[in-house]
């Protein structure tokens, strides 16, 4: 019988380190191996110190780590002739490379909480680890304000995906590549806007996108919205309008209650629609198609 491929699960921590609280915790269990990716200098991409609290750090890894799975990586990931988003291919590549080879690689931020863990790592001990180079993606689902009694969430027009595992590690921008895409049917909570508003200016002026808007005309826009106009925001991502279509209310005192009541929702394709996204050979006559619309 062959080995089990070892789940390896790697985040990038930063400014937003605190949110390890709810994310590490919904991974622990499931994988076998976690390494924390964090600036030696406390630096972000764009070369700004942040904060960082050691000994509360320490003590939260203490509470959580009970099985010793975790692996601190410390590293200069700032490179002042290197963009934000260079700075974040080369972390995560570099991340890669500390975790080793072999098993799935599973890469995930501070404020992405993945929901039923424990399923997906099932689900990837039943694939083939040695097939063709492939990434696995979720669908995400964008936190996009806190509200009194609740959080508003960002709805898309078609399915909102992230790559998350691949087994062979290599990213070019974020976590993507040009391996093919599959879908396995699970969701991850993206804790991304719905923060104090400090914590989200930090965040848009110092994130891999930082120079691709006018950062502060849209955190001003962050900042009008509430419960009454909400409704309103159409068309909003920040690069792609398109890809952010409208906004959703949905009550929860918390991220723990947040989690349990998405966790409960259906995935959005079924099996069939599924199968047919999986499949490289319908998705190169696909492509081939488009290829030959726009001649």
């Amino acid at each position: 019988m062959k080995d089990t491929p070892k789940i390896k699960v790697g985040f990038l921590v930063s400014y937003d380190w605190q949110l390890l609280r709810h994310a590490l915790p919904l991974v622990y269990n499931g994988a076998d191996e976690i390494y924390l990716a964090l600036d030696r200098k406390r630096l972000t991409w764009a070369g700004a110190p942040f904060a960082f609290d050691e000994e509360a750090f320490n003590d939260m890894l203490k509470a959580i780590d009970v099985n010793g799975k975790v692996h601190l990586y410390e590293d200069d990931f700032f490179v002042p002739d290197l963009t934000p988003m260079e700075c974040e291919v080369r972390e995560r590549n570099l991340l890669a490379k500390a975790m080793g080879e072999g098993g799935w690689h599973v890469q995930l931020d501070a404020d992405e909480y993945f929901l039923n863990f424990d399923g997906f790592c099932n689900f990837l001990r039943r694939q083939d680890l040695n097939q063709k180079e492939v990434n696995y993606c979720v669908s995400l689902v964008n936190l996009f304000k806190k509200l009194p009694g609740g959080y508003l969430y960002i709805v898309t027009r078609r399915l909102d995906l992230i790559q998350v595992a691949t087994n062979k590690p290599c990213y070019q921008y974020g976590r993507k590549n040009d391996y093919f895409n599959k879908v396995a049917p699970f969701f991850i909570l993206h804790d991304t806007w719905a923060r104090p508003e400090e914590e989200v200016w930090q965040k848009i002026t110092n994130w891999g996108h930082k120079d691709d808007f006018d950062t502060a005309d849209y955190f001003n826009f962050w900042k009008e919205l509430n419960s009454s106009n909400y409704h309103t925001a159409k068309d909003f991502h920040p690069i792609e309008p398109s890809l952010w279509h409208r906004l959703e209310f949905i009550e929860a005192s918390g991220i723990e209650e947040l989690a349990a009541r998405f966790a409960a929702l259906p995935f959005p394709l079924d099996s069939w629609q599924l199968m047919l996204k999986n499949n490289r050979n319908i998705a190169r006559i696909k492509h081939l198609w488009h290829k030959l619309r726009n001649l």
